[in-house]
């Protein structure tokens, strides 16, 4: 008998990417499936939108759209439907990756005849051009100041001649992650310090100091509909997360000669985009850059010695609502 899989999909105002996710879950060759549907604080006109485009989903999946009143971002979104899924299998799915017909079913095999595997992904090519790759297994350099990269990225492959060999990898990326819930039980649920971005790093490195592995799966694709372009104020908002959490993940995971190095690096290349701010009279950037070093820094300390930081997080949180629409 198939054992029951839960997916798990975060809904924010985009709802016609998310319906469009859903229709490529119909279509599964695995059948023992329920989607748990996570609106985070959606627009009310564009929950009220998506609450009635999923009716045409009922009589094919076992669907459950849960409303959280207000953005709580993507680990805590996820945290809270992590908590209800039934399944032995999870599957945490972004709203905007379109996936093939034996996506669960060759997922989901791989997992049975791996009980040592912690988090696994399949192969992640550009939906909009699905001749270019945007993942064929993520990595981490902590030596770095990006820290997390993805292998194949943007890289040119119409005749799927590359990356077809299933192997263990830095970490699954949670664009399309697979995990026994099992492991979680082991390991607990992702740490909500993170808000959103580096989470999944953070949580493949924690199951695997629990001695499980994570793998790339090339036996499936899914297709991640990522934007041609973002605006000025995306990217803000992007980099706040990325200077803020990478300094969190190295400061939890790597060994302390790693730090120092990623910190020159780190503090090189931040010092050039401060003083590129300056020169293009990008003052609120400036501000925001900044600010997002010091609660990084400050939070990965804490965090390096197990403390809690839940007032970091309470504060951070409200820091970051304000800038988010900036």
């Amino acid at each position: 008998m198939e054992k029951l899989v839960s997916i798990i999909i975060l809904n924010y105002n985009n709802y016609k990417n998310t319906i469009e996710c859903l229709k490529s879950l119909i279509h599964q060759k695995y059948k023992n499936f329920e989607v748990i549907l996570v609106d985070n604080g959606s627009k009310l006109r564009y929950y009220l939108d998506l609450e009635k485009d999923i009716v045409q989903f009922e009589v094919n999946l076992k669907l459950k759209l849960i409303r959280n009143e207000k953005n709580i971002f993507f680990v805590s979104g996820s945290n809270k439907a992590i908590k209800i899924a039934k399944g032995e299998y999870l599957c945490l799915l972004n709203y905007d990756v379109i996936v093939n017909p034996d996506f669960i079913e060759k997922m989901v095999t791989f997992l049975e005849a791996h009980p040592e595997a912690g988090m696994i992904t399949p192969k992640i090519r550009v939906y909009k051009d699905k001749d270019i790759l945007w993942n064929s297994g993520a990595f981490l350099n902590f030596r770095s100041a990006i820290v997390i990269g993805n292998r194949g990225y943007l890289e040119y492959d119409p005749l799927d001649k590359k990356y077809n060999d299933i192997e263990t990898i830095g970490f699954a990326p949670g664009t399309a992650v697979f995990i026994n819930k099992k492991v979680i039980e082991d390991i607990g649920l992702m740490d909500e310090i993170f808000l959103m971005y580096h989470e999944d790093p953070d949580w493949n490195l924690r199951a695997q100091k629990k001695g499980y592995k994570s793998y790339y799966v090339p036996t499936t694709t899914v297709y991640h509909n990522i934007p041609r372009l973002i605006s000025e104020e995306r990217m803000i908002f992007n980099h706040h997360f990325f200077t803020r959490n990478s300094q969190i993940l190295v400061w939890k995971h790597a060994k302390f000669i790693d730090i120092l190095i990623f910190y020159y690096i780190f503090g090189i290349l931040n010092l050039g985009i401060i003083f590129l701010n300056f020169l293009t009279r990008k003052f609120k950037s400036i501000i925001i850059r900044i600010n997002s070093i010091w609660q990084g820094f400050r939070i990965g300390l804490k965090r390096r010695t197990h403390r809690s930081c839940r007032k970091y997080m309470i504060h951070d949180y409200n820091y970051i609502k304000k800038i988010q629409d900036f």
